[in-house]
């Protein structure tokens, strides 16, 4: 038995059985019992969609001995995890290519050839050969043109699409059938409720999943136990997913339920001794969870020339809380646990970042919401920034044309993405008066008595590091 056949069976076994049905499912396709033509995983925050979707290819190139696998990805960095994720199971880059744009990038030992959309760039005839006979090809939905220039049956597997438009989606089958090739099948591992196709135009922005539901009565494989957050954090999300009215509510894998910080398999020490006693409770690693109410801060809300918004003393306490952080929280080998920041809006992101403008490190940790999708982290804290008299705080209560709460979700899903990045430790920052009475903050504060620690945040802590 292979090595990629090995592990192909062990990882199979050891996976729960939602997702050997969700697998199984994708082996199936359109020829098995389901009424619908292709099936669709529906796999949240950290229940390994990505995992289902690339042991259901390596099952499907092993088991049925069919040799060509088109595993499409929205992002270059998506599809790279999932690269990735085919090498840690025993493939070699003989058997997994992932073909880029960028000509400039071409490494056969790992895997990675950039050419141009013919492939008329691989001037080798024996490059050309290599990508024929190698059963599992990686791309964008943008580039996948390049596979079906050389692969003419190929099971198509569309991983996260959340991202993807249901435009999108069908100008990819649109270059099969231009090229006289049939593909074998198709199927869909997502998230529907994260966040939106980018658009200006609100009708585009349903993907291509909810694009199916709209249209059949079809229920996916729901993927429903998580191996990413601590309970308390996945109690807090499972309140979103619950206002965005999705079901069933995730469960956490018994090696998660209870993993803070500290925890072995995330490594760091926590010294209490070096972290201001007006922090302590928040970084403690026994409270995995935390809010904090900004209304005591200093003033409120500022639009800035762009039309973004900022909010400097919640800024400025999210510097403070990131530096005791660093210097309280090492690993194993004295490095400093660098949280994560996150933040709707650029300019509370940017506001930030000159914050940390000595320390580079720290600045490289503030991402955007859209960012950091599809990525885990140990430490996340996330700016609301919005806090004004008016109770306003457009996007992240966004519906379209005056839909119900069962409508399309929008930028609502910056939330819900945002909380389900956390493994270990999750702080989050909002004004209490200003979101009370939005329905995501109103199940999210509901939820937070019973899995977070409450904290009214104090004036003087923007000055504790000045």
């Amino acid at each position: 038995m292979s090595v990629p056949s090995q592990k192909v069976s062990q990882k199979f076994e050891e996976s729960n059985q939602e997702q050997k049905d969700a697998i199984e499912a994708l082996l199936e396709g359109w020829e098995g019992r389901h009424e619908f033509i292709f099936p669709v995983v529906d796999g949240p925050p950290g229940t390994g969609k990505t995992r289902v979707g690339v042991l259901a290819a390596s099952k499907y190139a092993l088991e049925d001995n069919k040799q060509q696998i088109a595993y499409l990805t929205y992002t270059n960095e998506a599809a790279e995890k999932a690269k990735e994720e085919f090498f840690n199971l025993g493939w070699d880059s003989k058997a997994v290519i992932r073909l880029t744009a960028n000509q400039s990038e071409r490494d056969w030992e790992k895997g990675i050839i950039g050419c141009s959309s013919d492939l008329k760039s691989l001037t080798d005839p024996d490059e050309q050969r290599r990508i024929r006979e190698a059963p599992i090809l990686i791309s964008t939905l943008y580039g996948s043109g390049r596979i079906f220039k050389v692969h003419s049956h190929p099971l198509i597997i569309v991983d996260e699409f959340s991202q993807v438009s249901p435009s999108l989606y069908f100008s990819t089958l649109s270059k099969i059938t231009t090229s006289e090739y049939n593909p074998s099948g198709y199927a869909l591992l997502g998230d529907p409720n994260q966040l939106p196709v980018i658009t200006s135009q609100p009708l585009l922005r349903p993907n291509i999943g909810r694009f199916v539901f709209q249209r059949k009565n079809y229920n996916p494989h729901h993927l429903i136990l998580q191996y990413r957050m601590h309970e308390k954090i996945c109690g807090m999300v499972n309140s979103l997913r619950e206002a965005l009215l999705a079901r069933p509510p995730l469960e956490s894998h018994q090696s998660v339920r209870t993993r803070t910080l500290t925890d072995p398999s995330l490594g760091y020490i926590w010294n209490p001794n070096k972290c201001s006693a007006d922090f302590q409770d928040i970084l403690d690693p026994k409270n995995p969870c935390v809010v904090i109410n900004t209304d005591n801060l200093p003033n409120q809300e500022e639009r800035t020339f762009g039309k973004s918004v900022c909010y400097q003393e919640e800024a400025q306490l999210i510097v403070n809380i990131a530096n005791e952080m660093v210097r309280s929280y090492k690993d194993k080998n004295g490095e400093p646990l660098w949280p994560i920041i996150l933040s709707p809006y650029n300019a509370q992101r940017e506001i930030i970042q000159r914050y940390f403008q000595e320390n580079q490190e720290l600045r490289r940790q503030c991402l955007t919401i859209f960012k950091a999708q599809g990525r885990e982290y140990p430490c996340v804290i996330i700016s609301f920034t919005r806090k004004n008299d008016g109770k306003e705080i457009g996007f992240l209560g966004e519906t379209f044309e005056g839909a119900s709460v069962a409508g399309e979700i929008g930028m609502r899903a910056q939330t819900y993405v945002a909380c389900s990045r956390a493994q270990g430790k999750l702080i989050i920052l909002l004004s209490f008066k200003t979101f009370r009475g939005h329905r995501d903050y109103d199940f999210l504060l509901e939820k937070a008595q019973d899995n977070a620690l409450m904290v009214n945040a104090k004036p003087e802590w923007v000055n504790i590091n000045d």
